[in-house]
């Protein structure tokens, strides 16, 4: 295995995240490129925390790093090397690369959403482009596809704003749209203060019923899949689910405490929906809020 292939393979191995990016007995074929594909988000994704010149500088270096690829001239030491051979590989489209990239300068220079539609637009630069490169590589890149995608990495983008909302508020960030601090009569000053209020419980149940919401209307897109490319969508779809249990569980109060998936029940779920798939059970289903 290439030594950039062992370094992006530990660092999916090192980061703990909520989202199940990869199981590798039911993809390991995919593994390889999975990872190059993982190792790319999480780099691009940690340089939005950094201070504004540094992360602008980075950024600059890893769009360069990015042409290369695409140019095919990356060196077998580069770190995108494995990245490079996916690329090719899947002929993957640049643009989804691209607007990872984009999320993170906008990320950098506004820490505010005035709008839900403003937040809805970053998130189609931040998220839904994982979703079609995850697509990509399972051979689909329709609208049709494309569009069900969009809504649950959006709902899972979404999701994880609501469970680091104190995180966020310690780097001076807000995700939550300001409109919607206004409708619920929420403090901006009480969210950085770490202030949980009646009104704030509210307004996270709202935002929670809306991400869930998302997933009932991306559970097609596993029905137009085939075979064991049901597995992670389903995954992704089941883990942001239970995040809003873990959120309702805490009675919204994410401003206290950060609501995690264990290791366990991270198995657990995955346990679920592969024995559902080799069952033949249905894994679109809509369900309702909680359920």
């Amino acid at each position: 295995m290439n030594i950039q292939n062992i370094k992006n393979k530990k660092k999916i191995q090192s980061t703990y995240e909520n989202f199940p990016l990869w199981s590798s007995f039911y993809l390991k074929n995919l593994m390889p490129h999975f990872a190059s594909i993982y190792y790319f988000c999480r780099t691009v994704d940690d340089l939005g925390d950094m201070k504004k010149n540094i992360a602008e500088k980075k950024l600059e270096v890893l769009t360069n790093e990015l042409n290369t690829c695409f140019d095919k001239n990356c060196n077998p030491s580069d770190r995108l090397f494995p990245l490079m051979s996916t690329i090719i590989k899947f002929d993957m489209p640049k643009s989804p690369f691209e607007k990872l990239i984009r999320a993170n300068y906008l990320d950098i220079k506004n820490n505010r959403y005035e709008t839900y539609n403003d937040l809805i637009n970053y998130c189609k630069l931040s998220a839904n482009p994982v979703g079609e490169i995850v697509l990509k590589i399972f051979g689909h890149n329709s609208s049709k596809h494309i569009n069900l995608s969009n809504k649950i990495c959006t709902g899972l983008q979404i999701v994880n704003f609501l469970q680091d909302v104190r995180r966020d508020s310690e780097l001076k960030k807000i995700y939550i749209p300001i409109e919607d601090l206004k409708e619920y009569n929420v403090k901006e000053s009480e969210i950085i203060n770490h202030i949980s209020t009646e009104n704030y419980i509210k307004l996270i149940e709202f935002e929670s019923r809306r991400c869930w919401e998302m997933f009932n209307n991306g559970t097609q897109l596993i029905n137009n899949l085939k075979g064991y490319q049901k597995i992670p969508i389903s995954l992704f779809i089941d883990t942001g689910r239970t995040l809003i249990k873990k959120i309702h569980g805490i009675n919204y109060e994410t401003l206290q405490v950060r609501p995690v998936i264990t290791k366990p029940e991270k198995s657990l779920l995955t346990f679920k929906v592969m024995t559902r798939y080799l069952l033949g059970l249905n894994l679109a289903s809509k369900k309702i809020y909680l359920e």
